[in-house]
């Protein structure tokens, strides 16, 4: 009797799998994005874009921070930035990705604002619903006033459109100033839609 039920429990098993529905496979998109943060028009040939929300601290170990929010740290100091928080504009040809973008920012860096920054991001997508996520990357100085950071991003959707997606991107970003209250970025990654 145990051989006989061991053999019908691994037919009905192998046949489970056999007839399977297919129809369960999840749905990814590949999309692209510019994100820009210029509120202060100092970008030239690029539109006033973004605010300020929270202008959050900023520590300089071993010295005073300057109160200067585009340089908040003296010239060979590090620098740890905590909950700043900023709105960017992130546009594309896919909709699903296209609006205002909230972020928190948290970054400890070197004596030439190079190092690791990461934080949380919220974006309220223009034809509705939200992605909630976190970040994180490292930045560097690629020139004399100009960093690049490469940003690996996670999200999820929530109402509208965006509803129960997730989002895996990665955001390329470039600023030119020593703390970033202007910057461009260039975002490549995949939407996937399990619904």
């Amino acid at each position: 009797m145990r051989k006989v039920f061991t053999f019908c429990l691994s037919t009905l098993l192998c046949l489970g799998v056999l007839f399977a529905p297919t129809g369960f496979a999840a749905e990814k998109y590949y999309v692209t994005a510019s994100e820009v943060f210029n509120p202060l028009g100092i970008l030239p040939g690029v539109p006033v874009v973004g605010q300020f929300v929270y202008p959050g601290t900023a520590k300089c170990p071993g010295y005073e921070p300057t109160g200067n929010p585009a340089q908040p740290c003296p010239a060979g100091s590090r620098t740890h930035l905590r909950d700043i928080v900023i709105i960017s504009q992130i546009d594309s040809l896919d909709s699903r990705v296209t609006g205002s973008m909230t972020i928190e920012l948290n970054a400890n860096w070197d004596a030439d604002f190079a190092g690791p920054l990461w934080g949380t991001f919220s974006i309220a997508v223009d034809s509705g619903g939200t992605w909630e996520g976190t970040w994180q990357g490292f930045r560097e100085r690629v020139a004399e006033d100009q960093w690049a950071g490469l940003l690996h991003v996670r999200g999820k959707g929530y109402g509208g459109i965006v509803d129960g997606m997730k989002l895996m991107a990665e955001d390329q970003i470039v600023s030119f100033t020593p703390a970033p209250i202007a910057y461009l970025g260039e975002i490549e990654g995949r939407i996937v839609d399990p619904n």
